[in-house]
This record gives C-alpha cells, sequence and structure tokens, in this order.
C-alpha cells in the first residue's frame, strides 16, 4: 500500500504547531511508515520550534489577513504564491489527510485539500475561534476543538465540531522531578516558580516579572524562578540583578514537559496549550491572559482552571507597576501557603489530560 503522508499545516506564532506534533507523534504510533509533512509559515519561530522534529517541513509564504489599509498587496501575492505551494503539494505528495493546526498559514491547504476532497480535519483548541478559522471551517470535514463551548461560535459548521480537549504530548503527564530540577539547575531543596513568557516574549509579563524579584527575596530560602523569557523579551530581562533569589532564565525551551514537572507553580498567558498543560500536570497558576485580543478569548480559556480553583486570574494592565502590584498581591500569599497550592494542583489534576492528540491521529488515519 506504500506509504501514506499527512500533511499537517499551521503556525505563524509557535504555538499552533505544538499540538500538531503531539497528533504526528500519534500518527507515527498509529502508522510506523507514514511520511509526515509540516507546512508552517516561514518565521522565524517556526523553524525553531520544528529545528529537532523528524518530519519534512515546508515554509509558507503565507501572511496574515493586514490590520488596516496597508499590506494588502504583499498579502495577496503571498496567499496566491501559498496556493500555488498548496496545489503541489497536493498533487505530488497525493496525503491520505490534511489537518489544520488553525490560523492564517493552515489557510491554503485545508481550502485546496478540501475542494480536492482529501480527508481534512482542524484544530481549534482555543474556547473562541479566530477570523481564520471562522472562514477554513467551512472546507474541513471534522473540527477537533478543546472545549464543547467553542461548538456555538463556528455556526453552520457547528456539527463538525467534536470536543476532544487539546492535543499535547505524553511526556507531560509522566515528566521526572529530579531530571527536570537537574535539567536545568535548580535545587532540590527549593520550590519552583515556573514564568512562561512565551515563545515570542511577553512583554508586559517578563517586564513585570523583573521588577517583581524584589519582592519575592524574603521567599529565596524557600522559592526559585525558572523564566523562560521568549526571544523577544531575552534582553529586556537578562542581566538582572537576582540578588539571594536563584533565578534561571532561558530564551526557549524545548523540554517543556520538564519545565512544568520542576514547577510548583506557574506565571504565564492563558494559551489553548498552555491550559491544557496545566491540568495535564496538575501544576497551580496565576493567569495573565492577553489583553489585546478583542473577544478576550484567554480569559475563556482559563474559565475552567479558575473556576474548580487550579489557577487565579490577574488582568494584564500593560502598565509594569500596576501588574507588579496586583501580581505581589495574587502570589506571595500563594507561595507561602503550601496547602493552598497542593489543593490547586489536585484541582488542576481533576480535569484530567484526555487523549485528543490520540483521537485526532485516529481520525487522520482513518481507523
Amino acid at each position: 500500500m506504500g506509504h501514506p503522508t499527512y500533511i499537517l499545516a499551521g503556525g505563524g506564532t509557535g504555538g499552533h504547531l505544538y499540538p500538531g506534533l503531539a497528533v504526528a507523534r500519534e500518527l507515527r504510533e498509529l502508522r510506523p511508515e507514514a511520511v509526515i509533512v509540516m507546512a508552517c509559515s516561514d518565521r522565524t519561530i517556526d523553524a525553531k520550534v520544528l529545528a529537532d522534529e523528524p518530519y519534512a517541513v515546508v515554509a509558507q509564504p503565507v501572511r496574515p489577513l493586514p490590520r488596516g489599509g496597508r499590506g494588502w498587496g504583499g498579502f495577496l501575492k503571498a496567499w496566491a504564491a501559498s496556493h500555488r505551494l498548496a496545489r503541489d503539494m497536493l498533487r505530488d505528495l497525493k496525503p491520505a489527510a490534511v489537518l489544520g493546526l488553525g490560523g492564517f498559514a493552515a489557510g491554503p491547504l485545508v481550502t485546496r485539500a478540501g475542494r480536492a476532497g482529501v480527508r481534512t480535519g482542524l484544530l481549534n483548541p482555543d474556547a473562541v475561534p479566530g477570523v481564520a478559522n471562522r472562514w477554513i471551517a467551512r472546507h474541513a470535514e471534522a473540527i477537533f476543538t478543546q472545549f464543547e463551548t467553542t461548538r456555538a461560535h463556528f455556526g453552520r459548521a457547528r456539527d463538525k465540531v467534536r470536543a476532544v480537549g487539546c492535543p499535547i504530548r505524553r511526556e507531560f503527564a509522566a515528566a521526572d522531578r529530579a531530571q527536570a530540577l537537574s535539567q536545568f539547575g535548580l535545587r532540590p531543596d527549593r520550590r519552583t516558580l515556573l514564568v512562561c513568557g512565551g515563545s515570542l516574549g511577553a512583554a508586559s509579563i517578563n517586564a513585570a516579572v523583573a521588577a517583581l524579584l524584589g519582592h519575592l527575596e524574603p521567599l529565596a530560602g524557600a522559592w526559585q524562578v525558572l523564566h523562560i523569557t521568549g526571544s523577544s523579551s531575552m534582553k529586556a530581562v537578562d542581566g538582572e540583578a537576582d540578588g539571594k533569589l536563584h533565578v534561571r532564565r532561558m530564551e526557549y525551551c524545548h523540554e517543556m514537559p520538564l519545565a512544568y514537572a520542576a514547577a510548583d507553580l506557574a506565571l504565564g498567558r492563558a494559551g489553548a496549550n498552555t491550559v491544557a498543560e496545566l491540568a495535564a500536570t496538575g501544576t497551580p497558576a496565576v493567569l495573565m491572559p492577553y489583553p489585546h485580543h478583542k473577544d478576550m478569548h484567554q480569559k475563556l480559556n482559563a474559565a475552567a482552571l479558575v473556576e474548580c480553583g487550579a489557577a487565579v486570574l490577574v488582568d494584564d494592565r500593560i502598565s509594569p507597576a500596576e501588574n507588579v502590584a496586583s501580581l505581589r498581591a495574587a502570589m506571595l500569599g500563594l507561595m507561602d501557603d503550601a496547602g493552598r497550592l497542593a489543593e490547586m494542583a489536585s484541582a488542576a489534576k481533576s480535569l484530567g489530560a484526555g487523549d485528543a492528540a490520540a483521537e485526532v491521529a485516529r481520525w487522520l488515519a482513518d481507523v
């Protein structure tokens, strides 16, 4: 029967690719002979995420929709070029299935594949789909979501929705804490605050944390910090005086399962992947949803964690001074209350990790 080919298309922020990589691994379990092609954007972050993965990578020139009156010429040129590339890939590779990973980089291949009668699915882990996913959905046979509440946002395509959870790698539930602490140069006799600045750098979180470290000095004997800054904010926080508080900074982390294994409390955004990983690892969290989305979907992503007591929500007020005050109020009490942290961890675990990656892979492989 030859080697079946599966194309997973998406990217542009890094976050779209991680669920796809989890699905790809499950596909390899089902179909060891499968050829898997990652069709990403040509942004640097996608190349970084995929650098160590054993899959063929095709970078598309596709661009997101312009936000204003400018940029339409470049957008249309890149869109046409990406459609030609998608046409050629479908003709040459003859894929058994195509999975859109969400966002603008999923568009050309999913629409082309859907029109060509290829088995086509779409991942939408966020609570509210973006413009690109709502448009792409009409060309997909199945839409895989993390939340049942997302169904209503797909309008006429709502009947295609399958609420399976967010695909994450199995390693998140099985990573070893001792190995994690050793990997990151952290001390085993201290609790760890994991700060996730995002793959592209969450500037307001990173700035607030840089200013917050001084307030955490009284806890230096009991806590340490693992700060994943993201590329765009590395220079802004690197070199801050750490005092007695042990702080380990890194620009990018390929081993996020180990980062969570080391964590006793996490601080970060409320992206779809993050909330799924927190539940899978049972990690208590302080979440600062991204403040510039019109639909504020990250607040909705976080709702289940907040409602069950696994996470505390803090509004990102953008102002570093205001954010420091809010985070200090939310975090100091938590970090000094082992019983509350244990209750939050238990609440997070109660949500369950699910088996979304395997379920999506089985659908793609038609098993």
